[in-house]
């Protein structure tokens, strides 16, 4: 089998730094003491805080932005830096990066470089991405195309949030106000039925019975979410954790099909800027696997990336994997034909940006007839279980 090629015919870079990056955390911006204690005491405190944020994606954006405007204009790297540190001194975390950053490139480090330390606040992406601007000339063009991205994925972000955020408050609170119910309201309810002496139907019985349990075992529950609440935490944050719950994510019902496309569109988007920034097809994909967000996403990219130094496609490599659908790999393959991967990736990517705001669209009007289903069927059972001893009684009087 042949193998193709997927980039461009100039020469790809390789961006593997040379030296071993200790990430450094955020500079505690400097303040002045007051004199005042407890003024002292809270600035501390407010930095220490800010210190342990990080930089919204939505700030990182106007940053590389601003920063390509300026370079583009033939302003110096550290001048650019200096005066981006002043404009966006109400962004405390940010501005303390940037600071940092403009002592590093000052002791003779590259853009990247300074970068490469703050490995919690920029991607391998973007580092590998500023690394081959600066060696093929066109740095300017490079962080134009990391603001576009970083745009782009808050936005999708965002919108993924929004169309869950919904069901979940609303799911919480219905949950909240039954539990509420059960333990305050239908105890006292069961006395009133207990004193009549008559034959309960059985909803009522399943009511009082669910109520009674969590009356009863009311700690014993609270201690038992909460230790299952710290053993899920803990869980999820080991590597089967991870792939267990981000497969699960996957398959969720309605949500599933969403968290598709949204990796799917980082994963073209990543792709399309790393080899158009003339990063090598190989390192693109690994760079891609390691930052997409997803562990089963992330495994199967790095088994491609493996078959793919044997010298097998990469469409071909995907091919075999349901997490790709078939319009992909046709495109991918194309893209690898041509020698236009960059350009194909990049459709692809805005294909599935669009699938997404189609896809929260879609969701919130499906979404919003099944939660009021669920509502209403709770509060009809919980009312039946209510009301039918209560008629029950009524009926007796009437009788006598």
């Amino acid at each position: 089998m042949k193998n193709k090629k997927s980039t461009k015919d100039h020469i790809v870079l390789n961006i593997e730094a040379s030296d071993e990056v200790v990430p450094k955390k955020i500079k505690k911006l400097k303040v002045e003491p007051s004199g005042n204690f407890l003024i002292d005491l809270y600035h501390r405190v407010n930095n220490y805080l800010i210190s342990l944020s990080g930089v919204k994606p939505k700030d990182k954006a106007t940053f590389f932005h601003l920063l390509s405007v300026m370079i583009n204009s033939g302003i110096p790297m550290l001048k650019s830096l200096k005066s981006l540190g002043l404009q966006l001194s109400n962004k405390s975390v940010l501005n303390s990066v940037i600071n940092t950053m403009v002592e590093d490139i000052q002791s003779g480090k590259s853009l990247s470089e300074a970068m490469s330390v703050f490995l919690n606040v920029f991607t391998d992406a973007e580092i590998g991405m500023v690394r081959s601007g600066e060696a093929s000339g066109q740095l300017d063009r490079v962080l134009e195309n990391l603001a576009a991205d970083a745009e782009k994925a808050y936005s999708i972000k965002n919108k993924v949030k929004a169309a869950m955020m919904y069901p979940i408050v609303i799911l919480f609170l219905l949950v909240a106000v039954v539990v509420a119910m059960m333990v305050w309201v239908i105890p006292k309810l069961t006395e009133l039925f207990a004193a009549t002496g008559s034959e309960l139907p059985t909803l009522t019985k399943v009511v009082i019975a669910i109520s009674d349990f969590l009356t009863n075992n009311g700690k014993s529950l609270i201690l038992a979410l909460i230790a299952f609440v710290i053993i899920l935490y803990i869980f999820k944050r080991t590597d089967s954790g991870k792939y267990f719950f981000d497969n699960l994510k996957l398959k969720i019902p309605i949500f599933g099909n969403l968290f598709k496309k949204a990796y799917l569109s980082r994963f073209a988007r990543s792709l399309s800027n790393l080899l158009d920034s003339n990063v090598s097809i190989i390192k693109s994909l690994e760079i891609t696997a390691n930052s997409i967000g997803n562990e089963v996403y992330k495994k199967r990219l790095l088994m491609s990336l493996e078959d793919m130094q044997q010298g097998i496609p990469l469409a071909e490599n995907l091919a075999a994997s349901p997490l790709f659908p078939p319009m992909l790999i046709n495109m991918i393959d194309v893209g690898e034909q041509t020698a236009q991967l960059d350009q194909i990736t990049g459709k692809i990517a805005s294909f599935y940006e669009d699938e997404v705001d189609t896809a929260v669209s879609g969701i919130s009007k499906i979404i919003e007839p099944v939660i009021l289903i669920i509502i209403g069927a709770t509060v009809a059972t919980v009312v039946a279980a209510i009301m039918l001893p209560i008629m029950q009684l009524s009926n007796l009087s009437d009788a006598i």
